[in-house]
């Protein structure tokens, strides 16, 4: 379950989205400034809205309508796909958005015991080979969800769910098409880095 991710600044944001992806993104009226982020955090997604391309920010978690205390931070895809509703359906549906990120965390699922007893899990970065890494998000209001799928052959010896990471290429089809195809990651290449203690 992805829990952290680094926010670009609004400079690389730019850089990539206006200069690399030729995209007609509307400058925000707000900075950026990179930084880790974590749930009930507030971050920027890119978001399809009135015919513009454009960043919004919204807190990282959706309101839990059993546990105030606990967002809702992840989204399995296929929660889309079920025959009974969810919670997530408006949002799949309508109301999908991206995460702009350098880098996420994803601790393993190893447990370890150091030597003064404590347990510990290993952590790692993964990225894309892009300067940006996309992940799909959907929102709702003033919130967004990170969307996950089934791991791929980087993420599987480490976790059992991934971040679903969208292509520069299937930008569109995330934001505003059919994105079934997309559920399957096994075509995505992650470079991962093992976090030190």
């Amino acid at each position: 379950m992805c829990n952290q991710f680094r926010l670009p600044n609004l400079k690389q944001i730019q850089q990539y989205l206006k200069s690399d992806l030729d995209l007609p993104l509307v400058t925000p009226n707000f900075d950026i400034q990179a930084q880790d982020i974590f749930p009930n955090q507030v971050a920027p997604v890119l978001l399809y809205q009135n015919g513009q391309l454009q960043l919004s920010n919204k807190k990282w978690g959706y309101p839990s309508p059993v546990d105030p205390k606990k967002p809702l931070f992840n989204a399995r895809i296929e929660r889309f796909y079920d025959s009974a509703p969810s919670m997530w359906d408006k949002s799949f549906a309508k109301q999908r958005c991206l995460i702009l990120t350098e880098k996420f965390f994803e601790y393993a699922k190893t447990t370890h015991i150091a030597e003064n007893g404590r347990k510990y899990h290993d952590r790692y970065a993964f990225r894309t080979n892009q300067p940006l890494t996309l992940i799909a998000g959907i929102y709702d209001q003033d919130y967004f969800s990170m969307v996950t799928t089934a791991p791929n052959k980087d993420m599987a010896p480490i976790h059992n769910r991934m971040p679903l990471v969208v292509l520069p290429n299937e930008l569109r089809r995330w934001l505003f098409q059919n994105f079934t195809s997309l559920i399957d990651r096994k075509s995505v290449d992650l470079q991962i880095e093992k976090m030190l203690k």
